[in-house]
């Protein structure tokens, strides 16, 4: 098992490497504004407060590279999947010399305002890698910092495998089907391996769903508790959505009770605390780290502007909207919202979707029937109602933001990947209940089918993300175009190796997974 965990954390990060190799600089959702804020971070001490908050640097290189954005918020690339940029005939960009020979002065002349300014956390970290690359280039900074996302992301693998031993603890083999869904779901690894604090938050999301189910199956450990706390901490200094982590925990708390309802004084005193403690913690103005805790306005005027009958006909609206549109994004959008992968990829993964609904939807006639609720049915239901809150606030939010500024936010689906183990485990626990039902002595081999397909999913949708911006028809010139705007040590055949050092890693893996089945099937 340990062999097996090692080989896949191996695996996912060669290709993790091969999406940061494969993908320009600023292809990332909106890359270069998170990149501006860790180099305000690094340069400044932190993002002005003034109106100009962008290095000149940064800005000649989205002119360059085809990402500076008009007055609509639009560049080249929003609306346009045939857009590219223009290549040279060797593997130097027409213009990336100009990139290159830009002085330190460039970094901290501020010629624009475009640097976002989320929570300082992941920008603090970025700012410690950018300083160990501080006389390179910009190319190699962003680099630099992207490594550092695909280290976070990698965690992140590690901790749905525990995830997965405490959601399928019967089993020795899903919770390793689980991470490998994780490790290569290919718009997951995308938006977790660019320079921007979503792979932080997805980790810090991932490690909440862990330890509320470690209070589910454990109880109320003090060691689980004060952890969760820390988490809940760290998150919020990465992230202002992260509160919503909060009521996930109390979730599990709530759960716990119904298992073991002894307990229910010391959580309300437990829950009452904790929300002392956020309140005053919000009001705190003289610690600058605090500021991210606090309400930006007040919570009782906002409440007040909510109509349930206005906010149940937006909700809808939303569900029918994220259905249609928001989950394909989920699977998969790029380069700038305007390239999708072919609608057969879709059509499969809506189907297998429908099919996990049906099987949870057995699963639960099946408790209603034989009256048994197990604790295993409880982390499944809490895994289902995290998602629902989670839903439901980020709607609540989006709707409240459009009744102040009259138009909709607008809900992405990597939005939602902070609870991507969750989404991933339910799905799974869904296939496995049909592929037992109706396949009975096949149902292993069927669920072990699923990470080469999500494998394959990976690897197609990179071969298709990538032509989008190189000549895939010719490899001479696949490579020297892949090789322009890169960093010393990414250009070259490189660009071919490390996704061939990647592909053969993860037939090695699939290998030893199917090894790993018949080992097991045979001790059964």
């Amino acid at each position: 098992m340990k062999r097996l965990v090692k080989l896949l954390i191996v695996a996912a990060f060669f290709n993790a490497l091969s999406w940061i190799i494969l993908i320009p600089v600023w292809q990332y959702p909106d890359e270069q504004a998170h990149f501006a804020q860790v180099q305000d971070v690094s340069e400044i001490g932190k993002v002005p407060p003034a109106s100009l908050d962008t290095s000149y640097e940064i800005a000649l290189s989205e002119e360059i590279l085809g990402t500076s954005r008009d007055s609509f918020g639009n560049n080249k690339y929003t609306y346009h999947p045939e857009y590219k940029i223009d290549y040279s005939q060797n593997d130097s960009g027409i213009r990336e010399k100009e990139i290159l020979q830009l002085s330190k002065p460039s970094r901290t002349e501020l010629v624009k305002r475009e640097a976002t300014l989320n929570p300082p956390l992941y920008y603090i970290l970025g700012a410690s890698i950018y300083k160990l690359f501080d006389d390179e280039s910009l190319i190699t900074r962003v680099y630099a910092v992207r490594v550092l996302s695909t280290a976070i992301f990698v965690t992140t693998i590690y901790i749905s495998f525990l995830i997965g031993k405490l959601i399928f603890a019967k089993s020795q083999f899903l919770p390793l089907i689980l991470a490998s869904l994780v490790a290569f779901k290919p718009m997951l690894v995308f938006s977790s391996t660019g320079v921007l604090p979503d792979t932080l938050t997805n980790l810090l999301f991932s490690l909440i769903i862990y330890l509320g189910l470690r209070v589910i199956r454990d109880g109320f450990l003090p060691k689980t508790l004060v952890c969760s706390a820390l988490v809940v901490f760290i998150g919020i200094l990465t992230r202002q959505q992260f509160s919503i982590s909060i009521l996930i925990i109390f979730l599990a708390l709530s759960i716990r009770l119904i298992i073991h309802p002894k307990y229910i004084k010391q959580i309300a005193v437990l829950i009452f605390t904790t929300m002392l403690v956020y309140y005053l913690l919000s009001l705190n103005t003289s610690v600058p780290i605090l500021t991210n805790l606090r309400f930006q306005e007040d919570p009782l005027s906002t409440i007040k502007m909510i109509n349930i009958s206005s906010f149940i006909q937006f909700a809808s609206g939303t569900l029918r909207h994220t259905i249609s549109e928001v989950l394909p994004w989920y699977w998969g959008v790029y380069r700038w919202l305007s390239f999708t992968l072919p609608s057969t990829y879709y059509q499969i993964i809506n189907r297998l979707i429908l099919i996990s609904f049906v099987g949870l939807f057995i699963k639960l006639i099946l408790i209603i029937k034989n009256k048994n609720f197990t604790k295993d049915d409880f982390v499944v239901a809490f895994l289902i109602t995290s998602s629902t809150i989670y839903f439901l606030v980020i709607t609540l939010w989006d709707y409240i933001f459009s009744l102040k500024s009259g138009f909709s936010f607008g809900i992405q689906g990597r939005y939602f990947f902070p609870l991507v183990v969750a989404h991933l485990a339910i799905l799974l626990t869904g296939l496995v209940q049909i592929f037992k039902l109706f396949f009975k002595n096949y149902a292993s081999y069927l669920v072990l089918l699923l990470v080469p397909l999500m494998i394959i999913f990976n690897d197609l949708s990179l071969f298709h993300v990538s032509s989008s911006y190189y000549d895939a028809t010719n490899f001479k010139t696949f490579v020297l175009q892949a090789s322009q705007y890169k960093p010393l040590f990414f250009k070259g055949y490189i660009i071919l190796i490390i996704p061939a050092i990647a592909i053969t890693l993860q037939m090695a893996f699939i290998v030893s997974l199917v090894r790993y089945s018949k080992s097991i099937n045979e001790s059964n």
